[in-house]
Parts: structure tokens; C-alpha cells; sequence
């Protein structure tokens, strides 16, 4: 009996063991569900908070560009800095010194080219014979005179002693004239006979004494009276080789008349231009 006592006394005491425990995590887990829900608040609270400041900094924001920009009711407006006025005298003297500054720079600039090429250009003959290359025609290394006298053209083309060679700076004329028909045994024999076969873009060669070559490039072909001596004048810009020789009249190249052989006032002068390209 006393025994039995005891047992139920035991129970009872691990019962409300159990139950005190039980109590305990109870109460752990009510706390920390408290703490959570605080938190929450917490940080609700907060986003509210920060977001009517933010509001409230928007609307204020907003209010401020309104007035600079002269919305609402406030008469404030923004009002650009009148731009500096010029002084008439001192922009024209700025343009005209900026103008001379330009041409002394570009005055420089040609000087150099000039000196450039100059230093670049070979030396000149002392021994004024050219010898002449037209492959249309069959010419090679033919000799060239700086003499207008019959004789020398007797013998071959010859230069007009008052026009350009071509190591000469500027624009030069090298003028050079010749038989169509000439002289048998010498380099005028039919020398220019095929002048009115040449065409444009053809190839005339001259090498100096020095044995420097100028090449040319045939840009025109035309016809003059005896009498038109501009033709032989130097061209602006240009540095040219001119060859020439008689033709029956100024509209006919080919046929070997009368007029041809005697050089009359009705006979023409062929001449082909080529320009310099080397």
C-alpha cells in the first residue's frame, strides 16, 4: 500500500514536471514571436517614415523648378545675362591682324615649297642642246638646236633661242619647230611629217646636255596663222613643250600644196602642246 503511495507520488511529479516545461517553451516561443512582431513594427514604421520625407523633399523639389521657371503664382522669372557687347574697332582690328598672320603663314609656306623644290631640281646644262623623244612619230634622241637660223633647221627641230628650257623655274614655253618635209640625209627628213597623227594624252620626252629627262603629256593640238607669235609666250602656271611645224593652211594639216612649201601668209603652223607630268 505504501508502496503504491509512492508510485502515484512520482507520477504526479514527473506530470508536473512535464507541464512545467511545457509552460517554459510556451513562454520562450510566445517572447520571441513578441520580439518579431516588434521588429516588423519597427521597420514599418521606419519605411513610412522615409518615405514622407521623401515626399515631402519630391514636392518641394517640384515647387522650386516651378518658381525658376516661372510657374505658380510666384512673379519670379529667370532673366539671362545680356550678352557682352563688342567693340566694332577692336573686332576689326582682331580680323585684320588674324588675316595678315594668315597670308605672312601661307607667304612662309610657299617660300619652303620653293626652296623645296629648288634644292630638289637638278642642276642646270651649261650646254643649252635638248634632244627630243616623240614615240608617235618614230623620233628618238633626235638632236635639238637653241638656233633659229635656216641652217640649223635644215639639219633637224630646233628651239626658239626666246622661249624657256625645261629646268627653267616658273612657267616655260619650250618651243621647238621642224620640217614636215626637210632634207634628205639629216634628221629633218620627214621629221614632222605625221604631226597632225598626234593625239592627246601622247608621250614627248627632252633630255638635257646633263642627261635629264622631262616627260610631257600632249593636252592640246591646234592650228595658227603664221603671223599669231603668242603661241610660242609663256603659259601662267603651266610648264609646257610645244612642237610645231607648217601646214598648207591653218584648217587643213595634210595636204603638202604649194602654200606648205613656201611658207606663204596663207599657210597655217600646226602646233602640239603637252604638259609636264614627271
Amino acid at each position: 500500500m505504501i508502496a503504491s503511495n509512492k508510485h502515484k507520488r512520482g507520477r504526479r511529479g514527473a506530470g508536473r514536471a512535464f507541464e512545467s516545461g511545457r509552460a517554459a517553451r510556451e513562454m520562450r516561443v510566445f517572447r520571441r514571436r513578441k520580439r518579431r512582431r516588434g521588429f516588423f513594427a519597427f521597420c514599418a514604421l521606419t519605411t513610412l517614415v522615409l518615405a514622407a520625407l521623401a515626399s515631402a523633399e519630391l514636392r518641394e523639389t517640384r515647387i522650386s523648378g516651378d518658381l525658376l521657371a516661372g510657374g505658380g503664382d510666384d512673379p519670379v522669372r529667370r532673366v539671362d545675362a545680356p550678352e557682352p557687347v563688342a567693340d566694332p574697332e577692336a573686332q576689326a582690328e582682331r580680323e585684320a591682324a588674324q588675316k595678315e598672320a594668315a597670308q605672312k603663314e601661307a607667304a612662309q609656306k610657299e617660300a619652303a615649297q620653293k626652296e623645296k623644290a629648288r634644292a630638289a631640281a637638278p642642276p642646270a646644262p651649261e650646254d643649252p642642246t635638248t634632244y627630243l623623244t616623240v614615240p608617235r612619230l618614230g623620233i628618238y634622241g633626235h638632236t635639238v638646236r637653241n638656233d633659229d637660223s635656216e641652217q640649223a633647221l635644215s639639219l633637224g627641230a630646233i628651239k626658239v633661242p626666246e622661249t624657256g628650257f625645261p629646268w627653267q623655274e616658273g612657267a616655260t614655253n619650250t618651243y621647238i619647230a621642224g620640217h614636215r618635209v626637210g632634207w634628205p640625209g639629216t634628221e629633218s627628213h620627214y621629221q614632222f611629217y605625221d604631226l597632225p597623227a598626234m593625239r592627246t594624252g601622247d608621250k614627248v620626252f627632252l633630255e638635257d646636255a646633263n642627261g635629264t629627262v622631262y616627260t610631257y603629256r600632249v593636252t592640246e593640238i591646234f592650228a595658227v596663222s603664221p603671223w599669231e607669235s603668242w603661241v610660242t609666250k609663256p603659259i601662267p602656271g603651266r610648264d609646257v613643250v610645244s612642237l610645231q611645224t607648217c601646214t598648207e593652211s591653218p584648217s587643213d594639216w595634210w595636204t603638202l600644196g604649194r602654200d606648205l612649201f613656201s611658207g606663204g601668209p596663207e599657210s597655217g603652223r600646226l602646233v602640239v602642246r603637252a604638259d609636264r607630268v614627271d
